[in-house]
């Protein structure tokens, strides 16, 4: 039940309802008591399912014209989240995070491949990449105003790119050229484009096909080293100081059979408050990793019961890890949740079909 309905019926139907009254977009349970909602994107049912970040109980199921929905992220004030669908074509999507409310629809333009989007800190612009395997092929990005519509921008990146990140300021935006081994670093206010290759930080787009495979990409808190997740052969984290380009380090990946699959190696990732850990998903390796930065060593691998793991979000105190496991569809898929500190598997939740999308909006 969304919760602005919850507000028109809290006075007249009490005996009714399994919820409290709620503060705009602030739900609470029958005691008064504010939750953590965990947002699910379920690519192959097309759907967003809402839960109770502590108890894994489901509070609605919404229906979304998004097709094959894909990645989500919340406006910094929390009004607003954004879906973006995985497909040529494909669409961007705002809603009202109080409400749930469908507010714009918008198709990208040509044969742009959306997958992965930020939004700006002062929130009138979401960056969304292109995973299009086209040399040259440039980013877009839609501003999140009344106007709420695609614009080409001069964001040059690799070969597909899956990943992007946003500096904490807004000013540096940094992708990964998923099959150039590549990531691009654009200064938003000179508009200066300075593309690195991953295997010598040199200056310039790499080549395809990629020996490397960036799919994830994650700026570390202090914003000076990209941490890219290399998905191919190599299996490991890449460091890339990208404000003076240079390699810093790599940390191999222990996937459990690397011949098994080209693809076997760390797909997405997100970083501790600390700064010193990642958990990075392995896809077609069906675990978890726990990385630790300082010492560039694996902590910890995590088996998941549920095929394809892919989405990875840490609460901002570290506590909790949830982490979205597609399966193949049609089967259902599961999220897990994962304790930041032992590493447990504390709990888990059948989804819909393929749950790509995961993302937590803490109170």
């Amino acid at each position: 039940m969304r919760s602005v309905l919850l507000m028109v019926s809290v006075c007249s139907l009490v005996l009714l309802m399994t919820w409290g009254c709620t503060d705009d977009d602030n739900p609470v349970d029958s005691g008064g008591e504010q939750f953590d909602v965990l947002y699910v994107l379920n690519q192959a049912d097309q759907t967003i399912y809402k839960y109770n970040a502590e108890t894994l109980v489901r509070i609605d199921s919404i229906e979304t014209p998004v097709v094959e929905p894909h990645f989500i992220e919340f406006s910094h004030d929390r009004d607003y989240y954004y879906v973006v669908g995985r497909q040529v074509g494909g669409q961007l999507a705002k809603y009202r995070t109080a409400d749930d409310s469908l507010v714009q629809l918008v198709t990208v333009e040509g044969s742009m491949f959306p997958t992965a989007l930020v939004v700006s800190p002062n929130d009138d612009t979401v960056y969304v990449c292109d995973f299009t395997n086209a040399k040259g092929r440039t980013h877009r990005y839609a501003a999140s105003g009344a106007s709420f519509s695609f614009l080409d921008s001069n964001l040059q990146a690799g070969y597909q790119s899956h990943d992007i990140d946003l500096s904490s300021d807004g000013g540096l935006f940094v992708s990964a050229g998923f099959n150039s081994d590549d990531i691009t670093v654009v200064d938003l206010d000179s508009g200066t484009t300075t593309p690195y290759r991953i295997e010598d930080a040199t200056p310039g787009f790499g080549t395809s096909p990629a020996s490397y495979g960036p799919y994830g990409v994650n700026l570390d808190l202090d914003e000076q080293m990209a941490i890219l997740a290399c998905r191919k052969g190599v299996d490991q984290l890449r460091l890339i100081d990208f404000i003076n380009g240079t390699v810093i380090d790599s940390i191999l990946i222990p996937t459990a059979d690397a011949t098994q699959s080209a693809m076997a190696g760390p797909t997405l990732m997100d970083i501790t408050p600390d700064n010193d850990r990642v958990f990075v998903t392995g896809f077609t390796d069906n675990r978890m990793w726990v990385v630790q930065l300082s010492t560039r060593s694996v902590l910890q691998t995590i088996p998941l019961g549920t095929p394809r793991p892919f989405t990875v979000n840490v609460t901002s105190d570290g506590s909790r890890v949830y982490v979205s496991a597609t399966n193949t569809r049609p089967s259902p898929g599961q999220v897990y949740v994962i304790d930041g500190n032992s590493y447990a598997v504390l709990d888990s939740v059948q989804t819909g079909s393929e749950p790509f999308g995961v993302r937590l909006l803490e109170r």
